[in-house]
């Protein structure tokens, strides 16, 4: 254990201009039984400007289960760096702060999903229970099963609808499948947009699926629209879920893609028409 003038002089380090110094620095208190008489120091370092330094400060804190910080850790909770939020959620969990779980609670929709994660296991830790559908939604996402969201009752489609925004692109593909099982009409519209601006192939790919599932003549009407983008990937994939629906409406937009410049929307196009003419 080190005296009090040995702390001393390991606090001044907090100050060090190097942020990979101060990091070793917390850890080091961490490992010294005289911890407790740091936390002022610590409770300082959740406001370093370096993001990482912040991060390992609320780590130790709870750690070292300083009650005293509780205030300073819950306003952290709103820090712009996701992995600063993400310990101080496992912060409050290590000193079991009871009082901080409707704050914890708010977290479930955190636009990071590591950070909702993590909220999940420590609500869980605390023996939290979600109090109404709402909550049970979100900590099932939180936990990523996303499949136990179709056994619920009463289900609040646009707590789901809004993680098509994730930036998380599993995220937003999982939601997507999600929608199309569910398969209500409100999600046509979210499902196609996303289908069309997307950045990642998979998401859309999940998005023209869930639209297929759900198959209403809205559905299909949107499609034959996606049949004229410039892309020919939306192309391709309007073209196989076509198919896929297998409606006759959709016969004359598909024989146009047989004239496609694009040999990967021709053979869907192609396919999809086969598949129609086999249910007529």
């Amino acid at each position: 254990m080190l005296d009090e003038d040995e702390m001393e002089y390991l606090l001044e380090s907090l100050r060090d201009e190097d942020p990979h110094v101060r990091v070793f620095t917390i850890n080091s208190i961490v490992d010294n039984s005289n911890n407790k008489s740091a936390i002022p120091s610590l409770i300082k370092c959740l406001f370093d400007e370096a993001s990482e330094v912040r991060s390992r400060a609320a780590w130790a804190l709870g750690k070292i289960e300083a009650t005293e910080a509780l205030d300073e850790l819950v306003k952290a909770l709103d820090d712009s760096d996701w992995r600063v939020r993400k310990s101080v959620a496992r912060a409050l969990g290590d000193m079991y702060a009871f009082d901080a779980m409707n704050e914890l609670v708010w977290k479930l929709e955190d636009e990071n999903w590591e950070v909702r994660s993590e909220v999940a296991v420590v609500l869980e830790y605390l023996g939290w229970i979600p109090k109404n559908i709402d909550e049970e939604v979100l900590t099932i996402i939180a936990k990523e099963k996303w499949e136990d969201l179709l056994i619920l009752e009463q289900l609040n489609l646009f707590k789901i609808l809004n993680f098509l925004g994730d930036k998380d692109k599993d995220v937003r593909s999982k939601a997507a499948w999600v929608l199309g099982e569910i398969g209500d009409s409100e999600a046509i519209q979210p499902l196609f947009d996303l289908f069309m601006i997307d950045l990642n192939n998979d998401v859309k790919i999940s998005a023209a699926k869930a639209l297929g599932k759900i198959g209403s003549s809205k559905v299909i009407d949107l499609l034959h629209v996606a049949t004229h983008d410039k892309d020919w990937f939306i192309k391709q994939n309007a073209a196989e879920i076509l198919g896929i629906i297998g409606n006759v409406s959709s016969m004359e937009p598909l024989e146009k893609l047989l004239e496609d410049d694009n040999p990967f929307v021709q053979k869907s196009a192609q396919e999809a028409l086969v598949k129609i003419r086999k249910k007529k």
